[in-house]
């Protein structure tokens, strides 16, 4: 399952590229960076032009196997498998290039990211393999090597968002957990909300978008470190 909702933008939002024209959730499998959409599937990114109103493919480009998500960031994709994140430079955006990856056990693994550090979910159980349930944050300094600098062990982590220096984990019935990483070597869990059975977030301007099983919520993130219920979206 994965949560994706394009919200109409312009260039002054941080995580999409030059013109970028929408953000997603952690746990998307399509993107929309300027006039490109991206889709990845079990084992291939797909490219696509959009700059004419349709989607005109240009490109496949086989990434490996159990392929989940993908997450723009400025001019780079983001991808999480269930075996590692990779890292594609849009200088090209017709052509997306490998520059960077980090291997890790199997599992399920969404990934978001900023200028420096990337945060990935990994998640055990039976359809992800066996591995540490947590947040796992890495340094992307060198884009070329990321380097792990801290496991936070969390139980059943799903989607993931970073606003200013907190990063909200989505944890399933555990709720939602607030985590500041203002020094990213060193966590700290600030709270953790039980209003429901959180699965992934996106954090866009002032407002965390949370999809819940029974539903879309909303929060004022003004205050990320604590943050306001503001609606229920109910099905």
């Amino acid at each position: 399952m994965f949560f994706l909702i394009l919200v109409a933008c312009d260039k002054s939002i941080n995580n999409s590229a030059d013109a970028g024209t929408g953000t997603g959730g952690s746990m998307a499998r399509f993107t929309i960076v300027g006039n490109y959409l991206y889709v990845v599937d079990y084992s291939n990114l797909e490219v696509y032009d959009i700059s004419n109103g349709y989607a005109l493919k240009k490109g496949s480009i086989f990434i490996g196997f159990t392929i989940e998500t993908i997450f723009p960031y400025n001019d780079k994709l983001f991808i999480g498998s269930r075996d590692g994140m990779f890292i594609y430079s849009l200088q090209d955006p017709k052509r997306p290039a490998k520059i960077g990856a980090a291997r890790h056990l199997r599992s399920c693994d969404p990934v978001v990211a900023n200028d420096s550090v990337s945060y990935v979910t990994l998640r055990s159980g039976q359809a992800c393999g066996v591995v540490t349930d947590g947040l796992y944050i890495y340094d992307i300094k060198d884009i070329t090597n990321p380097k792990l600098l801290k496991l936070m062990e969390l139980s059943t982590p799903y989607g993931l968002g970073v606003k200013d220096s907190v990063v909200f984990v989505c944890r399933d019935a555990a709720a939602l957990t607030a985590i500041n990483v203002k020094n990213p070597s060193n966590p700290k869990e600030l709270y953790t909300i039980k209003d429901g059975e959180f699965i992934d977030v996106i954090p866009y301007e002032n407002l965390l978008i949370c999809y819940v099983k029974s539903g879309l919520m909303l929060y004022d993130t003004s205050n990320p470190g604590r943050i306001m219920k503001v609606a229920d979206l109910m099905y």
